[in-house]
């Protein structure tokens, strides 16, 4: 994926798990987890979810995500 390639948002776990890209936004974390972002913000915070912090930007981590939630994978839906 080149700099100038806008990611296309994951929105299902079959994606998530498939996907190359190795960060995600807190929106498609929310999204996937049918929760509010703000919600997503508190569980960064309190360490739930893992996240990385760039500037003002939030990145959350792929694989770490999987296993903090306890997902395989490699397991398909």
């Amino acid at each position: 994926m080149s700099n100038h390639t806008i990611a296309v948002p994951i929105t299902t776990w079959a994606e998530l798990r498939s996907s190359d890209r190795e960060v995600l936004n807190r929106a498609e974390v929310a999204a996937l987890l049918s929760l509010d972002p703000r919600t997503v913000d508190h569980a960064i915070e309190d360490g739930t979810i893992p996240a990385v912090h760039i500037g003002r930007r939030v990145l959350i981590p792929r694989r770490p995500l999987l296993r903090a939630l306890g997902v395989d994978e490699e397991t398909s839906t």
